[in-house]
C-alpha cells in the first residue's frame, strides 16, 4: 500500500515520550490544507487531533491550522472587525450580539463567524440571528451587502462543522475548537472569547506568528462577552506586540441579572423595556473592548465613553 501524504505529519506527533514533537507552522498549515481537501484517511484525522491535544498544541501548530482555513475566505472581504462565536450560552442571553449591533450604528462594520447547535442546554448564536430576523450568509462574499451578519463556519468549507461535532465519538474537544477562534483574515482584526485564562497567551502568541490583530478573553460562558461580576484581562495583539487590559469589574453580584439565556431579554433590553446593571456592563464594557480592537488601541476608557455615548443615541426600533 502506497505512504500517504499525510503518514509522515502523523509520525511527526506519534514517535514516542522522547521523540514526538510540536509541528512547525508551515507543517500544520501543511496538514491542515491537506484535510480541508478531504485528503486524509479518518484514521488519520483522530490519530492527529487526539496526539495534539495530549501533547497540548502550541502556537505554531494553532497559527498553521488557522492559515490554511483563512485560504477559504475571499481576499476582498471587508469588515471592521472578526467576531468568533463558538462556545454558545448557558446562563446569560448573548449580551454581546447587542455589543456587536451598537457598534454596527457607529459606523462599523462586524461579522460573525461560529458553529451551528451542537451542545444540549445552549443557545447558539445563529439561532438568536434567526429569531431577529438577522442576517445569515451562505458565504462570505455576501457579506458585502451587510454591515453586521453571521457566517456558519460550514459556510467557509464543510469540514468544520463535522470536526466539532466529533466530541461525541471522541469524548473530549479537539484542538479545532480552538483553531476556529482564531480564524481571521490577514487584514482584519478579530475578537476571541475561551474558557480557559492559559488560551489567552496561545491565541495572542498564534495571531502574532500569522501578523494577525486579535483581543482575547475568558468570556461568559467561552464566549467574547464581558462578565461583568468577574474581573476581565483582555490580552491582544495589534501591531506585533502584546499586551494587556485589565477590567477591574467592582461588583461581584448583580441581582437584576437574568436567569437564562432567552433572547427575549435582549430585545426587552435594547428597547428600554428591560433595567438592568448586569447587562448594561456586560454590553458597553464587551463593546469597548471590541472598539479597542478595531482601532489597535489599547485605551480602553476612552473607547467606553464612545460606546457609553453611542447607546444613548441607539435606534430603539432596530430590533
Amino acid at each position: 500500500m502506497e505512504k500517504h501524504d499525510l503518514a509522515e505529519y502523523v509520525r511527526i506527533l506519534a514517535r514516542g515520550k522522547n521523540a514526538s514533537r510540536h509541528m512547525t507552522l508551515e507543517e500544520a498549515h501543511y496538514t491542515m490544507s491537506n484535510m480541508l481537501k478531504g485528503n486524509y484517511h479518518p484514521e488519520q484525522l483522530g490519530a492527529i487531533f487526539m496526539l495534539m491535544r495530549v501533547l497540548e498544541e502550541d502556537s505554531q501548530e494553532i497559527a498553521g491550522f488557522a492559515k490554511a482555513i483563512n485560504e477559504y475566505l475571499p481576499d476582498t472581504l471587508e469588515a471592521d472587525l472578526i467576531w468568533a462565536s463558538y462556545a454558545g450560552k448557558r446562563r446569560q442571553p448573548f449580551w454581546s450580539l447587542l455589543s456587536a449591533l451598537l457598534l454596527s450604528e457607529m459606523g462599523y462594520k462586524i461579522l460573525f463567524h461560529g458553529s451551528l447547535s451542537h451542545t444540549e442546554g445552549r443557545v447558539y448564536l445563529h439561532e438568536v440571528f434567526d429569531q431577529f430576523g438577522l442576517p445569515q450568509l451562505k458565504s462570505a462574499e455576501e457579506f458585502a451587502q451587510h454591515n453586521l451578519a453571521y457566517l456558519p463556519c460550514s459556510a467557509i468549507n464543510p469540514n468544520l462543522q463535522d470536526w466539532l461535532l466529533l466530541k461525541s465519538v471522541l469524548g473530549v474537544r479537539s484542538p479545532i475548537n480552538t483553531v476556529l477562534k482564531t480564524v481571521s483574515p490577514d487584514h482584519i482584526p478579530s475578537v476571541q472569547g475561551i474558557f480557559h485564562p492559559n488560551y489567552r497567551a496561545l491565541h495572542c502568541d498564534a495571531a502574532q506568528q500569522l501578523g494577525h490583530d486579535a483581543l482575547v478573553i475568558k468570556g461568559e460562558g467561552g464566549e467574547f462577552e464581558v462578565n461583568p461580576e468577574r474581573k476581565c484581562i483582555a490580552q491582544y495583539c495589534f501591531n506585533g506586540e502584546q499586551g494587556e487590559i485589565s477590567i477591574a469589574n467592582d461588583q461581584s453580584l448583580f441581582e437584576d441579572k437574568p436567569g437564562d439565556p432567552s433572547p427575549q431579554h435582549l430585545l426587552d433590553f435594547w428597547r428600554g423595556e428591560l433595567t438592568s446593571r448586569y447587562a448594561s456592563q456586560a454590553v458597553l464594557k464587551t463593546a469597548a473592548l471590541a472598539l479597542c480592537a478595531i482601532e489597535k488601541n489599547s485605551d480602553f476608557d476612552s473607547a467606553l465613553k464612545r460606546c457609553e455615548q453611542a447607546w444613548q443615541q441607539r435606534d430603539t426600533k432596530r430590533l
